[in-house]
């Protein structure tokens, strides 16, 4: 089972910058534009839509949960998100400097504080609300281990570039 991980379709973090385990995650997300959306949306003007922006938080969020509890549940669920703020477009070439920070866990649940600037300008922040759980499947499909595999597999992928950071082992 050593393949490569599948590619996420819409994933919205390029890169994990920066990462302290159950306090603060950075990462960048650059957009390009021969992006597929792009020719839709806004095509005289494109920028990236506000919901994928908020997306990258998201993902951001899920990736600070996860290396927080060290991979133990393979689904990290967005459940609320609270206090939204759009302040700025993305244009292509311009990059998304995003920040993830805990505010409190509660049991599966975990409250973060996000935002993403571009050239210190907020383009959207937000206080997000995850869940972590199981797949619901039953435990001989092995799906809760296939989804667990890949996700080890793609952070590996958004944090090579981090110093001193050791990726989860099974």
């Amino acid at each position: 089972m050593s393949s490569a991980p599948p590619e996420m379709k819409y994933r919205q973090i390029d890169r994990i910058t920066s990462l302290e385990p159950g306090k603060r995650l950075t990462a960048e997300r650059t957009l390009r534009a021969e992006e597929e959306y792009l020719k839709d949306h806004f095509p005289r003007f494109p920028v990236m839509p506000g919901v994928m922006m908020l997306e990258a938080l998201h993902q951001a969020a899920v990736w600070l949960v996860r290396s927080d509890d060290e991979f133990q549940t393979p689904l990290v669920l967005l459940r609320e998100t609270r206090s939204v703020k759009f302040g700025d477009f993305l244009a292509p070439g311009e990059t998304l400097q995003i920040t993830v920070d805990m505010v409190k866990q509660a049991g599966m649940k975990t409250t973060v504080k996000a935002s993403a600037t571009k050239q210190g300008r907020v383009t959207v922040s937000a206080r997000l609300i995850l869940e972590r759980c199981w797949t619901g499947d039953p435990e001989h499909f092995g799906t809760d281990a296939k989804v667990l595999e890949s996700t080890k597999q793609q952070f590996q992928q958004l944090t090579k570039q981090l110093t001193g950071h050791v990726a989860p082992s099974d």
